[in-house]
C-alpha cells in the first residue's frame, strides 16, 4: 500500500542530505561479500556518498580514494529492520542502530512522545539513533490489553464508536499505519468493529496489522482484511482453514518468535544478556529484564508456534522479522538477531531469515528507499565478520554500522549505555 506522505518526507530528507554530504569524500568498502536483501553476491566493491549506495561492483584492485574499508572475510548487508516492537525513545533508538537495526516498526505507543523523537530523529537531532515508523494508540475495547500494563490512559472503542472516527483520528496524531489488537484474553473488540476498522483504514490507504493470541482470533483478522498478522498463535496446531486463508488473502505474518518462545518457556534473554557482543550496547534495565523468567502456561506451546511459521512460509506466506521488544526477555535490537536465528529454526533459510529482517519489512511498509543494496538505494548498511548466508549467527559480528551513510557510533553508544539511569 502506498504511504504518500512518509514517501515525500523520505525524498526530502534524503536530497537535503545528499546536497549537505555531496563534496564529503565517498565510503568504499571493497571486496566484501554483499547481501543484497534477497540473495548473497560475493566479492564486490560497495561506493556510498550522499547518504547513497552510487555503486555495486564486482571487487578489483583496491580503490585508492575515498575512505576505504577492507571487507574481505566479511559481509555487508541492509540495515536490519525490527518489524514488531515497542519504542521507548529513552536510549532504545541509539541500542538498536549499535546492534545494526537501522529501523524499527513501533506497535504501540503514545504519539505525545513518540512524534516528537520521531521528527527529531529525521532532522539529524539523533545521529546514532535509529529511524522508526509508528502505529501510535492501537484499537481496542474499553479495558482491553494492554491496559492492565498500567502506563497513561489511551483511547478505546467503545460499543457505540464510529470506527473510522477512530481511525482518523489516529492518523491525525501521526499514525503510520494502524495497529489493531483483537484478543480476547481481556475484553476484546467485536468481529464487526474489527471488519469496521479494517475497512476505515484501508479507506485512508493505511496499512492494518492486528495483533492476537489465538488462532480463531487470527483467522477472524484475516478474513476481516488484515494486512498483517502480529505474533504467532501458540494454542492450537495450523489448520487448514487458516493457512488457505492466508494464502488466498495475501496477509502478512511477524511472529515474533522471540516472546512466544519466553511464554511457552524457551527463553533466548539470557544468553542474549552475557553476550559481549551485546551487552556493552544494552541499557542497564535490559540486562536485568533479559534474565526475567515468565511463568509457565500450559496455553502456550512453542512447537505449535514453530510448526505454524514451518507451514506458512513453505506455503508462500511473508514471514517478517519483530521482536515485540522491550517485552521481558527481549532487547531492542539485539532480540532481532535471535529471532532469525528462531526463524531458522523454523524451516527458513539463512537467506531467508535475513530477507525477513530486510527487503520483505521494507516491501510490505513502503519504505522503498531501503532493505536492499543496490545504486540509489539509501546506505542504511550492517557489516559482519563471516557469512550470515551460511551461519545466521554471523550478524552478531559487528564491524560497523551506517544510517543514511553516516556511522553509527557504536563506543558513543555504549558509553551512554553505561551511564543511563535504571528505571
Amino acid at each position: 500500500m502506498a504511504h504518500d506522505g512518509l514517501m515525500r518526507a523520505t525524498c526530502v530528507f534524503l536530497f537535503l542530505a545528499s546536497v549537505a554530504r555531496a563534496q564529503t569524500p565517498p565510503l568504499v568498502i571493497f571486496h566484501v561479500d554483499v547481501f543484497d536483501g534477497f540473495r548473497m553476491l560475493r566479492s564486490q566493491t560497495v561506493t556510498v556518498q550522499g547518504g547513497m549506495i552510487r555503486d555495486v561492483q564486482p571487487a578489483g584492485p583496491r580503490p585508492e580514494a575515498g575512505n576505504v574499508v577492507n571487507g574481505t572475510g566479511e559481509t555487508l548487508l541492509p540495515g536490519l529492520i525490527d518489524a514488531h516492537c515497542h519504542v521507548s525513545v529513552e536510549g532504545s533508538l541509539e541500542e538498536a542502530a549499535a546492534l545494526g537495526v537501522t529501523t524499527e516498526l513501533d506497535m504501540f505507543g503514545y504519539p505525545s512522545q513518540l512524534i516528537p523523537m520521531k521528527k527529531e530523529v529525521l532532522a539529524g537531532a539523533h545521529p546514532n539513533a535509529a529511524e522508526f515508523l509508528t502505529a501510535g494508540i492501537g484499537a481496542n475495547a474499553p479495558g482491553g490489553h494492554p491496559s492492565e500494563m498500567g502506563g497513561p490512559p489511551f483511547p478505546a472503542l467503545g460499543p457505540h464508536d464510529d470506527a473510522q472516527q477512530f481511525v482518523d483520528a489516529r492518523i491525525a496524531e501521526g499514525s503510520d499505519y494502524i495497529k489493531i489488537l483483537y484478543d480476547h484474553t481481556m475484553p476484546g473488540l467485536t468481529v464487526q468493529q474489527l471488519r469496521d476498522l479494517v475497512a476505515a483504514a484501508h479507506k485512508r490507504n493505511k496499512l492494518v496489522a492486528v495483533h492476537e493470541t489465538v488462532q480463531k482470533d487470527g483467522l477472524e483478522a484475516i478474513l476481516a482484511g488484515a494486512d498483517e498478522i502480529e505474533h504467532i498463535f501458540d494454542d492450537t496446531p495450523i489448520s487448514k482453514e487458516f493457512l488457505s486463508a492466508a494464502v488466498a488473502n495475501h496477509v502478512t505474518v511477524t511472529p515474533t518468535l522471540a516472546i512466544i518462545s519466553a511464554v511457552g518457556g524457551r527463553s533466548t534473554g539470557p544468553e542474549l544478556a552475557k553476550d559481549p557482543r551485546f551487552a556493552p550496547y544494552l541499557l542497564g534495565w535490559e540486562l536485568q529484564t533479559l534474565n526475567v523468567k515468565l511463568p509457565a502456561s500450559k496455553r502456550h506451546h512453542f512447537e505449535y508456534a514453530r510448526e505454524a511459521v514451518s507451514a506458512l512460509h513453505d506455503a508462500g506466506v511473508t514471514i517478517l522479522a519483530g521482536t515485540d521488544a522491550p517485552n521481558p526477555d527481549t532487547a531492542y535490537g539485539a532480540s532481532v538477531h535471535a529471532e532469525l536465528l528462531l526463524l531458522t529454526q523454523c524451516g527458513l533459510t539463512p537467506e531467508e531469515a535475513l530477507r525477513a529482517a530486510t527487503s520483505s519489512p521494507a516491501r510490505e511498509f513502503g519504505l522503498i528507499d531501503r532493505g536492499r543494496i543496490e545504486a540509489g538505494r539509501r546506505a542504511d548498511l550492517l557489516l559482519v565478520k563471516g557469512d550470515p548466508s551460511k551461519d545466521i549467527t554471523a550478524t552478531r559480528n559487528i564491524v560497523g554500522v551506517w544510517k543514511a551513510g553516516q556511522a553509527i557510533d557504536r563506543a558513543a553508544v555504549a558509553k551512554g549505555m553505561a551511564t543511563t539511569p535504571q528505571k
